[in-house]
């Protein structure tokens, strides 16, 4: 961190609200409490969204030398567990405060089982642009805990965030997400998307070869050519069971089809192949963008949602005009709005669009889509988003 030093970095357990000033009355009504649970075939499916917004949050990170969210919970089939998110600061070389960037901690405050066991929770932050209303997210973390009944405060990770002016709304406030999903690994090994993940790997039974070319980082695939069963193919997308061709040849003996995608690379298909299987991509950043026109032309919807959401969460100023022009020519109307909303208000995108500082893809959908870069055009500067919500009080949460 050069001449950073972590400054109270550790985690404190947040102070508990003052109890309220009941009358007795009020008391004896009082007959219990309402416990919110999610019942889901599987937990590890779900992913628990909370946004914490700080009050003027210049001003607050000013005078305080740590800061803790509101403690919420997260309940999912028989396991209820607690957390916190804190800002904590680093030191410079004086030892003084420094107040940007800021520390990031997510804490498991406490948690209550039925079954204590060994999960694996994966987590993301995230800050909100005021400008141009999006969020800026960060990688994905992953941390394997041991879930038990206790009320011990845990750091489970943090990030370094830099807070900018983009970040503060008219309000002077700043919003944080984090994103959390709980795997639990006895739950996730017995899931259909697991059992399924296992039969693609199985050799027995399969009896469609795919052809599809060789890239620079798969050089192997010709050792390992892909194989799938055909009746997957068939259930998963009627398009791509048309393409199956009868298939001969003494060397794969219990190949009866061939797919033939030569147009697509190995790790392309791979992703595929694995989709079809698990409802699942992996590598989402490499392989999104390219994943999204075979979902389009072969009408996979739910590939499609999944390539949507991941691509409306990495738009940047450069890479929002070929976002934008795929998600037109596929017919993402969701992708295709959230390019044209986050093109709002922004100077970077500005001096790539307009002469003389036009970009290469910018320029190209100058030619082929004159229409949709007249559109763009217009949202540049445009301050019509409807994506911001009227503002809530200081301190609260919404999922």
């Amino acid at each position: 961190m050069g001449i950073f030093n972590r400054l109270n970095i550790m985690p404190t357990k947040p102070k508990g609200k003052p109890k309220s000033s009941h009358n007795k009355e009020s008391e004896d009504i009082e007959v219990g409490s309402i416990h919110e649970e999610l019942e889901v075939p599987v937990a590890s499916e779900l992913v628990f969204r909370k946004i914490w917004k700080i009050k003027k949050f210049l001003h607050t990170i000013k005078k305080r030398d740590l800061l803790d969210s509101p403690e919420f919970r997260c309940s999912v089939n028989g396991v209820t567990t607690f957390w916190n998110i804190a800002v904590r600061f680093w030191k410079g070389a004086n030892g003084k405060k420094v107040t940007n960037p800021l520390v990031i901690c997510l804490n498991l405050t406490g948690c209550e089982t039925e079954e204590t066991g060994q999960a694996r929770v994966r987590f993301q932050f995230g800050i909100f642009d005021a400008h141009i209303k999006h969020w800026e997210c960060c990688p994905i973390s992953s941390v394997v805990l041991n879930l038990q009944n206790n009320k011990e405060l845990l750091s489970v990770g943090y990030k370094s965030l830099g807070i900018l002016d983009r970040h503060i709304d008219s309000e002077k406030d700043v919003r944080i997400m984090v994103k959390i999903q709980i795997i639990q690994s006895d739950e996730e090994m017995h899931s259909l998307s697991q059992d399924m993940a296992r039969l693609m790997i199985l050799e027995d039974s399969k009896d469609t070869l795919i052809e599809c070319y060789c890239d620079s980082e798969n050089k192997d695939c010709q050792k390992a050519p892909l194989k799938v069963h055909s009746w997957i193919i068939k259930t998963r997308s009627e398009k791509l069971g048309k393409r199956l061709e009868q298939y001969n040849d003494e060397k794969n003996k219990g190949m009866k089809y061939l797919l033939s995608l030569p147009e697509y690379s190995y790790g392309v298909v791979n992703e595929l192949v694995r989709y079809i299987y698990t409802d699942k991509v992996d590598c989402a950043d490499k392989y999104a963008s390219k994943l999204l026109p075979i979902s389009a032309i072969y009408n996979m919807q739910g590939l499609k949602g999944l390539c949507e959401r991941h691509l409306i969460e990495s738009l940047t100023p450069t890479n929002v005009a070929n976002i934008l022009l795929m998600a037109d020519q596929c017919r993402c109307e969701n992708l295709r709005k959230a390019a044209l909303h986050y093109c709002e208000d922004s100077d970077e995108i500005k001096g790539n669009v307009h002469m003389p500082g036009k970009t290469l893809a910018w320029r190209v959908m100058e030619m082929v889509n004159p229409d949709l870069f007249m559109e763009a055009c217009e949202s540049i500067g445009s301050s019509s988003s409807n994506l911001d919500s009227p503002g809530t009080p200081g301190g609260s949460w919404s999922d």
